[in-house]
């Protein structure tokens, strides 16, 4: 009797595998999650249990790229090549369906590896169907530049390089807007589900930044007045696994969410699950408004930028940041209520009005 509830067993498993791969309503789904800086897979806490529990007939198989952040002798571009070399090692013989996870810097490799990958014209990048980015400084973060200037001796887990990348206005941001204002962006990203995420929870005081690390603004690749990129979403959440008075966090899929789905509610698992999955276990029900903008400007004018406005609440900052040569940076908070508005900018005897919108950048030439 034994022997045979053992055989049952076995062709139980190898008939639910077979069917795994043997067509298209059972294609293999890989999906690769790619954490951020300063942190690892643990990041993601049960995503892979929990995929694996709720959507068994969905063929998932979760992978973990983890990288070498905090290494002062690497950048962006190291971590890219290393993640190109985790892809076509795993994936290139296959003929799955991939979907990528990423996390603040994880969201810059997975956008630039796939700009290398189209204009190598390598196969690879169509067979990435979904792209999911949390909280990544597509535009920037301020603790970035703040990091670089105290040096990584102030905080070791953070490296110089990758710092560097990612500071309000580095050669990196803007390369990154200009991407999202070419053709070929829209061409690469034509056959993908590209989605968004910004962590919006954070108090206001002291002016930090959403999640405790990447402002809104920064994770919303939708320039005002560029045509749209992405899905996006805004979702109450903090950095990493850092829990206050019970707040979710960005990333993490708790141990409670795999008791209890309902516990994921609005976040960035229910997100996944409705765009890329065939059912949806968690809801997500609400868009979070939020008041922050940001304004990137390049102008070959000397002397300080002063800005005016009635729907804006200025706080202490009443002109723009100067970066770097011919660039100037400046963030703030619309008015309770409002979505959009109007940034009235005077340098010298110019004036100039710039169109502000809620949790998005604004980058353009006066």
């Amino acid at each position: 009797m034994r022997l045979l509830v053992l055989s049952l067993l076995f062709l139980l498993s190898f008939n639910t595998s077979a069917t795994c791969g043997t067509s298209d309503s059972h294609e293999i789904h890989d999906v690769v999650f790619i954490h951020g800086i300063a942190s690892n897979k643990g990041a993601f806490g049960y995503w892979a249990e929990y995929l694996n529990k709720y959507h068994p007939n969905e063929c998932i198989k979760s992978h973990f790229f983890e990288y070498d952040t905090g290494n002062n002798k690497l950048n962006l571009d190291d971590f890219i090549q290393s993640f190109d070399s985790f892809i076509h090692d795993r994936f290139e013989k296959s003929h799955s369906k991939i979907s990528i996870v990423a996390h603040s810097q994880g969201g810059l490799i997975t956008l630039f590896w796939l700009r290398n990958m189209f204009q190598a014209q390598d196969p690879i990048h169509h067979r990435v169907k979904n792209i999911m980015t949390m909280a990544t400084p597509y535009f920037g973060a301020i603790i970035a530049n703040l990091g670089y200037s105290l040096g990584t001796f102030i905080l070791p887990i953070l490296g110089k390089k990758e710092l560097k990348n990612m500071k309000i206005g580095s050669k990196k941001v803007v390369e990154t807007m200009e991407y999202f204002k070419s053709y070929q962006f829209f061409e690469m990203i034509t056959d993908k589900n590209y989605v968004t995420i910004s962590a919006t929870l954070a108090p206001s005081l002291f002016d930090i930044e959403g999640d405790f690390a990447v402002a809104p603004s920064s994770s919303n690749p939708n320039l005002v007045g560029e045509d749209k990129v992405s899905t996006h979403y805004n979702i109450d959440g903090v950095h990493l696994r850092f829990r206050l008075f019970g707040t979710p966090a960005t990333t993490l899929v708790s141990k409670k969410c795999l008791i209890s789905p309902s516990r994921c509610e609005n976040s960035s698992l229910a997100i996944f699950e409705k765009e890329f999955l065939s059912n949806q276990k968690v809801k997500i029900n609400y868009a979070k408004d939020i008041n922050t903008f940001a304004v990137y400007l390049r102008t070959k004018e000397r002397g300080p930028i002063w800005v005016h406005s009635k729907n804006i609440q200025r706080g202490m900052r009443f002109s723009f940041i100067h970066i770097r040569d011919d660039l100037y940076f400046y963030k703030g908070h619309l008015s309770d209520g409002d979505t959009s508005g109007e940034l009235v900018i005077t340098q010298g005897p110019k004036t100039s009005i710039i169109k502000i919108s809620s949790g998005q950048t604004s980058y353009l030439t006066h």
